[in-house]
């Protein structure tokens, strides 16, 4: 078995050699134009999105210049690994159980509930830079004095936001939330992604 310094070079080298080998967009004639992502060109079939995931860079909802090589591959692979390892929590939308390309994600077409679930088990990114100008409240939620950047938090929150398509996503609250999408609706999205 391979040490994981030997697989860390190995891997640093193929990326290297990669550097000027990365996908910025895609365009699939077949398929018409594509809705543009940050990171993503997302097609409309009758029964299906196919989304391919490029190797742009997104960081606090901007695109920035460079790109990673592989990076559209990593996240779909997570996100494969992810719906699998969940869907006996929560039905998803993945046709089949792999990949038809490591960059290519295929799922059924479905309404979007428009909110984006985000569970937080540290205080972390956009949080921790808010936090340390001074907000305590984050959607609705208090939070206590004194906590440190990456500390965690007792039990994990949920902190949704908006799905924005252009621009910044913007923090909701649950009665924001339930006045979006329905109490229902709003409540079972909360308890799943917090199960």
């Amino acid at each position: 078995m391979a040490s994981a310094a030997t697989n860390k070079d190995h891997y640093k080298a193929r990326i290297e050699k990669n550097l000027d080998n990365t996908l910025a967009e895609c365009f699939i004639p077949e398929f018409g134009m594509p809705k543009k992502g940050k990171v993503r060109e997302i097609y409309f079939t009758d029964a299906n999105v196919v989304m391919v995931t490029n190797d742009r860079v997104s960081a606090f909802d901007y695109v920035l210049p460079n790109m990673i090589p592989f990076k559209g591959q990593v996240l779909n692979t997570i996100s494969q690994w992810a719906m699998n390892s969940t869907k006996d929590i929560v039905p998803n939308a993945m046709v089949g159980d792999h990949l038809v390309d490591p960059a290519v994600v295929v799922q059924k077409k479905m309404k979007n509930v428009g909110v984006e679930c985000i569970v937080r088990g540290y205080l972390w990114g956009s949080m921790a830079a808010a936090y340390e100008k001074g907000d305590r409240t984050f959607c609705g939620l208090k939070l206590e004095e004194g906590l440190l950047r990456y500390q965690k938090f007792p039990t994990p929150i949920f902190t949704p936001t908006t799905k924005a398509d252009v621009g910044h996503d913007e923090n909701m609250t649950m009665d924001e939330v339930i006045r979006f999408c329905g109490a229902d609706v709003a409540q079972k999205i909360k308890e799943l992604s917090l199960k």
